[in-house]
Parts: structure tokens; sequence; C-alpha cells
């Protein structure tokens, strides 16, 4: 009886993997499978020199309480092809989601493409004007490290990378593999 009381009383234990960044929020969508519905964003994150960036698209499920609320308070300004909503963020639990491909030149071919968990925003703008700035936290050694809350300036622009045409298809459910949410960017590619 005390193992059972003890291993009720033990932590699980966890590695976590923490990516953070910036990048450009695109295609806010509701995703209802199982009965359950997830709240759904496509994050073009910028990687490389300030005057030449190269775009990862990471389609992240909104996992995060205040997250899900800034999401959804800004979803128009993200779904708007006229906005450019700029934020830096907190993803975790990256993996590579495999996908049949169902339209274009590779209809019927395996694809692949990132997706992952989108834990915190620490700063938004809307084409060039801060909306929002995560208050300071402290930091202890069990929370990952703090977001930056400030862009540099080479990041402080309103071109955003082109959206994908297919998405709504995609996010309709018309799926072969029930692991493909959206990763309609590689198709594009």
């Amino acid at each position: 009886m005390t193992t059972q009381n003890q291993s009720a009383t033990e932590e699980k234990k966890y590695f976590n993997l923490y990516l953070q960044g910036i990048g450009y929020l695109n295609s806010v969508r509701t995703i209802t499978r199982h009965r359950q519905s997830y709240l759904k964003v496509s994050v073009a994150v910028l990687q490389g020199p300030a005057d030449s960036a190269d775009y990862t698209y990471i389609d992240c499920t909104v996992v995060g309480i205040e997250a899900k609320q800034l999401i959804s308070h800004c979803a128009q300004e993200i779904n708007s092809s006229r906005e450019a909503v700029l934020a830096c963020f907190t993803l975790s639990d990256l993996w590579v989601s495999p996908y049949i491909h169902q339209k274009g030149d590779r209809r019927g071919q395996p694809g692949a493409g990132l997706t992952s968990n989108l834990l915190s925003l620490s700063m938004i703008k809307i084409n060039g004007e801060t909306v929002y700035i995560a208050p300071p936290k402290e930091n202890t050694s069990d929370e990952s490290p703090a977001n930056a809350t400030q862009t540099p300036d080479a990041l402080d622009t309103t071109d955003r990378p082109e959206t994908i045409d297919d998405l709504e298809a995609i996010d309709s459910g018309d799926l072969t593999d029930g692991t493909e949410d959206t990763m309609a960017a590689h198709d594009a590619a």
C-alpha cells in the first residue's frame, strides 16, 4: 500500500523542447476532430540574416490559454491579406507530420511538414504597430528563458510571406492521412 501512495505523490518528470522565435501569423482556423475543437494557426518563422530572412512554415495548435485569447482576438487581422501580423512566440513539441498530397502535380504522393504547439506570445505587431507586449515574468529554473519582447528595426516590416491557396481544402478534413492538418506551405514548394 505504501508503494501505491509513494507513486501517487511522485511527480512525473518530462524532457521539454521549447522553440522561441519571431514570425508572421497566418490562417487562423478551428479544426474539429473526434468532437473536440482545436484552434490552429500557421506561423511563417523568420530565420537567417535580417536583410534576407528565410521562412520556415510550422502549423501550430494553440494550447496556451492566453495565446488562445490573443489569437482569437486578432483572427480577423491574421486572416486578412491586407494585414501583416508579426509575433514573438514560444512553441513546444516540434514534430514532422506526414500526409498525402491532395492536389496538383504531386497528388497521391507522400509529403511532410512541421507541426508544433503554440504555448505563448510575448509580442504582437500589426502592420508595424505594437498591439501587445507580455508583462515581464519572474524567471525560475523550471521555466523557459524569457521571450524577446522587442524586435530589431530590420524586422519592422509589413511584408509577409505568401499564404497558400489550398488551405481550405486541407482544413476541410478531405485528407487521406488524418495526420495532415495543414502543411500546404510545403505543397507550394
